[in-house]
């Protein structure tokens, strides 16, 4: 799909051992994809509880179809995508059905995997600007990538670790709810797209804590969970225990113009952001 996808395998294998975790984390892998041009920023996303690889056994080491779009669509705009892989190595492929008292990897995981990786991100030298005006860096996640994008930007009694590494939260159909319950707080600007048919995560929490942070929000009525998919059709799935009515199910699926229109509104921000 990319043609280089060869020298990005290279990257990673390369990477992976350069990464600064703490000594008590596996390091989290990372899928690099650069553009073919002079680099205009950094957009780092977390997948979600599906993981980042396919579910589909022949292409079970390549990027799922939603993670590979989103690539071609970040590196079209002259940006860096990074992808760190949370789950393959904690022994995971996906977390989705699981319950949330069951699951080994929590949000505090994500959050970590995400600042060690903007922090790495900016001790590397992308471009030959990049030392007199180091890149812009996005942070963009859906669903439970989505609350980690939250989490990871937000200001708490204990300070702002993101401060100086994060330039600008994207959150795809996240959850909000335990975030508002304790009055989030953050400084870093916040864009979140919603589906109004969410039955997975539902949107009004993020409705409303957008309001209080200043976020920019965008809402699609007739969308579900997973909206921006670019393969597949709503369906319902009886085996995840989560969601709205949990032990109910949820659907989850495509709406190719809600898609459109926001992956369009998201090449915009990043020509709004991209370092001069």
């Amino acid at each position: 799909m990319f043609r280089f996808q060869h020298f990005i395998a290279i990257v990673v294998a390369f990477t992976v051992s350069a990464l600064a975790y703490g000594q008590t984390e596996r390091p989290t892998s990372l899928h690099i994809f650069l553009p073919h041009t002079e680099p205009k920023g950094v957009v780092i996303a977390l997948h979600g509880c599906g993981g980042l690889l396919s579910s589909a056994k022949s292409r079970a080491s390549e990027l799922s179809a939603r993670h590979a779009s989103m690539a071609k669509l970040i590196t079209d705009a002259g940006w860096v995508a990074l992808f760190p892989d949370s789950f393959s190595p904690r022994g995971r492929r996906e977390i989705c059905t699981q319950k949330f008292s069951e699951r080994t990897i929590n949000s505090s995981h994500r959050r970590l995997d995400a600042l060690q990786t903007a922090k790495w991100v900016r001790e590397q030298n992308w471009s030959s600007q990049d030392q007199l005006r180091p890149l812009k860096t996005v942070i963009l996640g859906w669903s439970h990538g989505g609350s980690a994008v939250l989490q990871s930007i937000e200001r708490t009694q204990r300070g702002e670790p993101a401060r100086g590494l994060i330039d600008q939260g994207v959150a795809f159909y996240p959850g909000c709810s335990e975030q508002l319950k304790r009055g989030y707080k953050t400084d870093i600007p916040l864009t979140m797209f919603l589906a109004g048919k969410d039955d997975w995560t539902a949107p009004e929490p993020c409705i409303e804590l957008g309001k209080n942070v200043g976020a920019t929000v965008w809402v699609y009525d007739e969308a579900y969970h997973g909206f921006d998919s670019p393969v597949g059709k709503v369906q319902f799935r009886p085996e995840i225990p989560n969601g709205v009515s949990p032990g109910r199910g949820v659907h989850s699926g495509p709406n190719p113009g809600a898609r459109e229109d926001a992956y369009s509104k998201l090449r915009s921000l990043l020509r709004e952001l991209e370092t001069p």
